[in-house]
């Protein structure tokens, strides 16, 4: 009779997406940074397999899950994927991906050590040299808060965030892979001493300390002018924003109860982040004619186990 052959052990894991409230283009030169994970999530469950694979709706899903695996010196794995993070939308899909098949693969790994790991796969599928922001904000961030993370020493907290204000991204419609960008030739002009690359890296991190101090002083009006003054530089010092997108943030800004807007994310299109007072969600929407993503904070896949530092 031939042996039985016992079904693979399944597994599941869950990360939120993410918003970067501000500090843009400075994770990778060392900076600090200041996002917050979402209330959008990618569900993942797997199981060992004879080869990897996928079920995804994801773009190059597949490279994301076995770069990831090898990372975690696991097994060829099967995956299914749901996700309420839209692609493309500076939301940071990929890492939520990464995030929750580590979730799944590796429940008790150490949350910075699961960034660390997710950013090297994200590295090894892409073959473009991201930050450490996105992952740690999936794996680590805390319901009710910002993480205000330190990219050079890894050194993180958690900073209130109020009840008061709501997140949200408007798609700008524009979409392009980091690859098909200059995203790589930004990096290397700021770590070269580009004088208006390393302008925008200085002044942002400035902003990020300022905006901090806001926060806990629950100046709403300073953070909005913190987040105009950010646009400004990434648009003019690291040239990173499109007329598209310059208008677009430009229109939010002068919608009644948006405090301020700016380009989130790689940039070269992508998303648009503005912070709007609780109660002007409909309003803003009608005012902005397109469809806007209204966030709040959660917690990481690996929040359970964070601890300030």
């Amino acid at each position: 009779m031939e042996p039985r052959r016992e079904r693979p052990v399944p597994w599941h894991g869950r990360a939120p997406g993410r918003v970067n409230l501000i500090g843009e283009h400075v994770d990778y030169l060392g900076g600090v940074v200041l996002p917050a994970a979402i209330d959008r999530h990618t569900r993942v469950s797997g199981h060992e397999a004879r080869e990897w694979s996928i079920e995804s709706d994801i773009g190059g899903g597949l490279s994301y899950v076995r770069a990831i695996g090898i990372e975690l010196g696991m097994p060829p794995q099967a995956v299914a994927v749901e996700s309420d993070v839209p692609p493309g939308s500076g939301l940071s899909s990929s890492a939520a991906l990464l995030v929750a098949i580590a979730a799944g693969l590796h429940p008790e790994l150490d949350g910075k050590e699961a960034a660390l790991a997710c950013q090297r796969a994200e590295q090894r599928a892409t073959g473009v040299h991201v930050g450490v922001m996105d992952q740690f904000a999936s794996a680590l961030g805390r319901r009710g808060n910002a993480l205000l993370l330190d990219c050079s020493t890894l050194d993180y907290q958690t900073v209130p965030f109020p009840d008061e204000l709501v997140i949200a991204v408007i798609d700008s419609g524009e979409h392009r892979s980091l690859a098909e960008t200059p995203y790589n030739e930004r990096r290397r002009e700021a770590e070269s001493g580009h004088p208006k690359r390393r302008r925008h890296f200085e002044s942002e991190i400035a902003r990020v300390h300022a905006f901090v101090d806001a926060l806990n002083e629950r100046r709403f009006e300073r953070l909005g002018v913190l987040l105009k003054e950010s646009h400004q530089s990434l648009r003019d010092d690291f040239e990173v924003s499109t007329p598209n997108v310059d208008a677009l943030v430009e229109h939010a800004w002068g919608v009644e109860g948006c405090l301020g807007a700016r380009i989130m994310g790689a940039g070269f299109g992508g998303s648009i982040l503005a912070l709007i007072e609780r109660g002007r969600e409909q309003a803003f929407a009608e005012a902005m004619k397109r469809e806007v993503i209204f966030c709040a904070t959660a917690d990481g896949a690996f929040a359970h186990r964070i601890v300030a530092r």
